[in-house]
């Protein structure tokens, strides 16, 4: 396993943080570098370390990390400052017993209005690239298709509250799958199983869709839970 960076990688001066929204700018960079891995899981985020590398002041880092910490991928722990969330195996179970339900209602939702608000071109449009995957995708363009294609279906249902409570169970389970190395074979049983919810959907039988759905996430939640130990909190 190799050793993540502590620094963040240098920014463009024409990618230099807006007037107004330095605070934004600051939370993006940073959960974009935890996410990517480039942090490690339990990793002490240096703000001497930040704040020259992104530029800005510990004012807005400071409130930054807050609002990183109010988001899961990181604690704020008395003396030492912000740290990489590293989950423990209960809150990842914890958490894909939450999907489950979550994401199993957004696709029964979605069967019943694939006819309304686009819906139809908005599924379609999102499995496009698994239609399109020859020669075989990367990892990491098998894993954004993936997001794409929750996050779509998860829109199909109408219901904004619902989106926004399944992006929150996202973000740090994310962070553990991607210490995972999860590998190809994964990504391409997860894009057998993605074709069973959307011809559910598509189908219009959001039964189906939602059992599909909740075995989907169940598979996945199995897979992380029996990943090496030095992934998870203790």
């Amino acid at each position: 396993m190799t050793t993540p960076s502590t620094t963040l990688p240098d920014t463009p001066d024409d990618a230099a943080p807006p007037r107004g929204g330095m605070v934004d700018y600051i939370v993006v960079k940073t959960r974009e570098a935890i996410i990517s891995g480039q942090f490690a899981l339990g990793q002490r985020l240096i703000e001497a370390d930040l704040t020259r590398d992104l530029g800005v002041s510990r004012g807005p880092l400071r409130e930054a990390l807050r609002r990183l910490s109010a988001e899961g991928l990181v604690d704020i722990v008395p003396n030492r400052g912000a740290v990489v969330r590293r989950l423990t195996r209960k809150q990842v179970a914890d958490r894909y017993q939450i999907r489950e339900s979550l994401e199993g209602l957004a696709a029964h939702l979605a069967a019943t209005r694939l006819d309304e608000d686009g819906n139809r071109e908005r599924l379609l449009a999102a499995w496009r690239p698994y239609e399109a995957s020859t020669p075989p995708r990367s990892v990491d363009e098998s894993r954004e298709d993936n997001y794409r294609l929750h996050e779509a279906i998860a829109e199909m249902s109408g219901n904004p509250q619902l989106v926004e409570m399944i992006r929150q169970m996202w973000l740090p389970t994310v962070m553990v799958a991607l210490r995972a190395a999860v590998d190809e074979a994964h990504w391409r049983r997860s894009a057998v199983e993605h074709r069973h919810i959307v011809e559910a959907i598509l189908a219009q039988r959001p039964k189906d869709a939602e059992l599909m759905m909740r075995r989907h996430l169940r598979r996945g939640c199995e897979m992380i839970l029996g990943l090496p130990s030095w992934v998870f909190g203790s």
